[in-house]
């Protein structure tokens, strides 16, 4: 059996648009010059370099997440009716509905500034919110299932010890 997905589910045109926008804004000649820089790179000595990731969380009701995470206070777009995107600052979540037969288990860590902060407006939108609470490892994180049982995972640093 052949798998295929397609590209609409890795996000390929929202990163594609993202792409020809960064490309438009280079000085003459520049993309041209990267390609020939990349051509003459070995494969062998050349280091990939992860430039970004984005977690993508099964849903079983797309309208329902959106509504979810704009709760959150993420902002939100769409691909088409089965296909949304939540962004929050550098991070976006992409969420595919699957159907209800495919329930999520999805995991995406944020680092924030405060997680006390975070986890305070999240109550506020009416969210269930667990901690944050203090870890020996020098974070303070809390957590949150969203309704397809995704698990965001927050923390912040701890403070330095007082003297």
């Amino acid at each position: 059996m052949k798998w295929w997905f397609s590209g609409r589910y890795f996000g390929l045109q929202h990163k594609n648009r993202a792409l020809e926008e960064w490309k438009s804004g280079q000085p003459e000649g520049a993309l041209q010059a990267w390609k020939r820089r990349q051509a003459r790179a070995s494969s062998a000595t050349t280091t990939v370099s992860v430039v970004g990731v984005e977690p993508i969380f099964a849903v079983s009701d797309v309208p329902r997440a959106v509504e979810h995470y704009e709760r959150l206070g993420f902002t939100t777009s769409h691909h088409d009716a089965g296909y949304a995107f939540a962004h929050r600052d550098e991070l976006t979540i992409h969420l595919a509905g699957i159907g209800a037969n495919h329930p999520g288990a999805g995991a995406v860590y944020m680092h924030v500034d405060d997680a006390d902060r975070l986890a305070d407006q999240w109550r506020d939108a009416g969210i269930d919110v667990t901690g944050p609470q203090d870890f020996e490892y020098g974070k303070r994180e809390g957590s949150h299932l969203d309704p397809d049982g995704n698990l965001i995972r927050f923390g912040s640093p701890l403070p330095p010890p007082r003297r």
